[in-house]
């Protein structure tokens, strides 16, 4: 490939910018709007944020084995958390008492249930560790109403059924039922019939997932759409412009190859839309230009949106048909996101490039990173590459014609 052809391809298209503003100030729009972010709420953490979005979207209620317990509580989720609320088994028992980092917005409550006969005091036990959010333990207080009352519901059933009397259940629409004093109540009446029920040890730990700080969110959504509307909106669209004036067909008979052209395109719409992207997060937070994990997932959701629009461009054969498939392409992967989010269905969401681009680049402009995003960047990297690669293979061969 030569270097001055692709320089004087990639002058044509920052030239067609300029005659056509359009692109240009919906950028700059995007640059006030992360101005704005910035000067008129710097002084809001994040609880906050949780406030408007709703603190804790997920609650995991983790178990070392399935018991008639656990059962219960499955079966009797409210109806107004019951997407909310995951049950799931860890892997080893031991990992109950390990330390597990948990997503943004993401925390659970842990069930340790000891038979009588594993204890070596004879009696049963059940051990809860409530894992709210760091510095915010109230993050929890709908998920755990829901759980003192059904553990109580529960060994009440239990002790009923060996035959103890043990009374009616409280009034449990009241807040004012003390949690200890009516589990003690419990186990006096189920004693007096000959039946024990176990202890309850409580305890809490601030190891959930962070709070979802609504700054971040929408620095990282302004981010994510900078690189959205470069390679998924503008160059399909301009790209079916050329097509159907006849310029991309001149292209094609030049002396400039279909590579040529290709990576005039690739070095010119990515390079636009880190400089947008860019900007927005140094005005958000100049800290994060220093991060190296913001600058690699940066580079793989570029990637992979501009693999994308090369291939949406690619594929359609005029500039409605570009716009309709680039809006077609985002409806579709978003209501299947959702979808598999609101089902808990695993593996389908890790081939949208959508699933790992937000979550890699919320971590870093929010400054917690952890292992498993180091892993997402991975996934975002190999869908990139994969998605680059079907673009260059689909414009060689009909991307000009």
């Amino acid at each position: 490939m030569r270097w001055y052809v692709i320089r004087t391809l990639v002058v044509k298209e920052w030239q067609r910018h300029l005659a056509n503003r359009g692109g240009i100030a919906l950028g700059l729009l995007l640059v006030a709007a992360a101005v704005l972010l910035s000067v008129f709420a710097p002084g809001e953490s994040a609880a906050a944020g949780t406030g408007a979005v709703g603190g804790v979207r997920h609650c995991f209620v983790e178990f070392d084995r399935p018991t008639p317990l656990v059962k219960h509580l499955e079966d009797n989720r409210p109806p107004g958390l019951k997407e909310q609320i995951i049950f799931r088994q860890l892997a080893r028992p031991d990992d109950v008492n390990a330390l597990v980092a948990y997503p943004t917005g993401t925390a659970a409550i842990q069930l340790r249930q000891t038979f009588a006969s594993e204890s070596p005091t004879g009696r049963a036990t059940l051990a809860v560790s409530v894992r709210h959010p760091d510095g915010d333990p109230a993050a929890l207080a709908g998920y755990e109403a829901w759980l003192w009352k059904e553990l109580r519901r529960a060994c009440a059933a239990g002790a009923r059924r060996a035959g103890a009397a043990v009374g009616d259940d409280p009034n449990f629409d009241r807040d004012d039922w003390a949690l200890a004093e009516a589990h003690k109540r419990l186990q006096d009446r189920a004693a007096a019939g000959g039946v024990a029920v176990p202890d309850l040890e409580v305890t809490r730990h601030g190891l959930g997932g962070k709070v979802l700080d609504l700054r971040s969110a929408v620095a990282t959504g302004l981010v994510v759409f900078a690189l959205y509307f470069t390679c998924v909106y503008l160059l399909p669209t301009l790209n079916c412009e050329e097509r159907e004036r006849g310029v991309l067909l001149a292209q094609a008979l030049s002396p400039a190859s279909p590579a040529e052209i290709v990576a005039a395109k690739f070095l010119f719409y990515p390079a636009a839309g880190l400089a947008l992207a860019l900007t927005i997060a140094a005005v958000y937070k100049t800290a994060v230009l220093s991060s190296l994990f913001f600058w690699l997932a940066l580079l793989a959701v570029g990637g992979g949106f501009l693999g994308i629009g090369m291939t949406i461009a690619t594929l359609a054969r005029t500039q409605k048909a570009a716009f309709l498939g680039g809006m077609c392409y985002l409806l579709t992967v978003s209501m299947l996101l959702m979808i598999c989010s609101m089902n808990h269905i695993p593996v389908l969401p890790w081939l949208a490039v959508e699933y790992h681009g937000p979550r890699i680049l919320h971590a870093a402009l929010d400054g917690s990173v952890t292992p498993y995003h180091w892993y997402s960047l991975l996934g975002a990297a190999g869908l990139a590459v994969a998605w680059l690669t079907a673009a260059g293979w689909l414009f060689r061969r009909r991307g000009w014609q």
